[in-house]
Formats: structure tokens, sequence, C-alpha cells
């Protein structure tokens, strides 16, 4: 009686202890399945990255995003005496020395693998949208006076609207306003509105 008793003690720890490295096996699954949902879940919330420029330098636009015109794309600044467009209403920087830090900066770099002023900074490989033939209302919209603005260009320019995207098209970094095809404005240094022309390339 006695050893069929321990017989049947031992069966039963032999089957609990099956029991445990079964359930310990079940759990590591389950944790290990759940950690790969949990990445896959990451991957599928990043955002799409629209390439607008491939390795071999070939223009790829996004879709959904515009072409620039070809008279927009360059880089662009304002002259050594260039004059304020506009001023913010709060600034304890005065316009001669918004134009001197502007005239001093970078400029503006309008181009598909990069968007790049002394105010926003650079936005790679952006996502533009463009409207020509635009209303001055939308220069209004965005705080610059259009009043003012055309006041220097005649009432009859034609202006063209560029708004500047991040890669996924979903964050507006920036808008400028090309007046003519020959005039760039836009907010620069200490939020002053600023007249750029195109750099010409050299050589």
């Amino acid at each position: 009686m006695k050893n069929i008793s321990s017989n049947k003690n031992l069966i039963t720890i032999a089957v609990i202890c099956v029991c445990c490295v079964v359930i310990f096996a079940a759990v590591i699954i389950l944790i290990s399945r759940g950690k790969s949902d949990a990445d896959d879940a990451e991957d599928l919330s990043e955002p799409i990255i629209h390439t607008q420029v491939d390795e071999n330098g070939n223009l790829i636009v996004a879709e959904g995003s515009d072409y620039l015109p070809e008279s927009c794309v360059g880089s662009w600044a304002i002259a050594k005496k260039a004059h304020i467009i506009q001023s913010p209403r709060n600034t304890d920087m005065s316009e001669k020395e918004a134009v001197k830090q502007e005239y001093n900066s970078e400029g503006v770099l309008l181009a598909y693998d990069c968007y790049k002023t002394s105010r926003v900074g650079s936005v790679f490989s952006p996502f533009y949208k463009v409207q020509d033939k635009c209303s001055p209302d939308l220069m209004d919209a965005v705080g610059m006076q259009s009043d003012g603005i055309l006041d220097e260009f005649g009432k009859d320019a034609a202006i063209t609207r560029i708004e500047v995207y991040d890669q996924s098209g979903a964050n507006l970094y920036d808008t400028i306003f090309v007046i003519n095809d020959t005039h760039l404005i836009y907010y620069g240094t200490g939020n002053f509105v600023f007249d750029a022309t195109k750099v010409e390339a050299v050589g």
C-alpha cells in the first residue's frame, strides 16, 4: 500500500511539473507574439516617406504634391540695401538689424530635396502644394498685408502661393508667395516679411 501511495504521489508531482512547463511555455509564446504585434503596429503608424529626389538625382514628385515652377527652383536672397516689406506688430529688433541679419543668412533655398529659410530652418524632401494665379486674400490669410505688398508690384501682379509641408504632407511648415516669377515674399528673421530675388548661378 505504501509503494502504491508513493507511486501515486510521484505521478501527481510529475503531472504537476509537466503542466507547469506547458503553462510557462504558453506564457512565453504569448508574450513574444504580443511584442511582435506591437512592433508591427508601430511600423504601420509611422508616416509614409515621400522621396522626391532619388539616389541618382532624378526628380520624383510624391502623389498629391505639385511640381514647382522651374523659375522658382533655386536659391533666393535679399539685396544688401533691401527694405522691409512688412514688420511684425511686436518686435525688439529694428528693421535695419533685421535686414542685416537676413542678408548675412543663407537666404531661401527652394528645391525638391530641401527647403530652407532663416526662420523655418531646413525641411528635407519637402512636400509642395502650388497654386498659380491666386487671390491676394491668400496673402492676407497668412498675415501678409497684400495691399501694401502689391503697391510695390502692381495690383495686376501674378501671384503664386507655395505651401511647404514635411515629407508626409501632413504638417505645414511655411507659406511663401512668388510674384511675377521674379520676387519671393516670405517670413524671415524676426518674423519680418522680406522680398528676395533669384540668385544667379555662377560658372
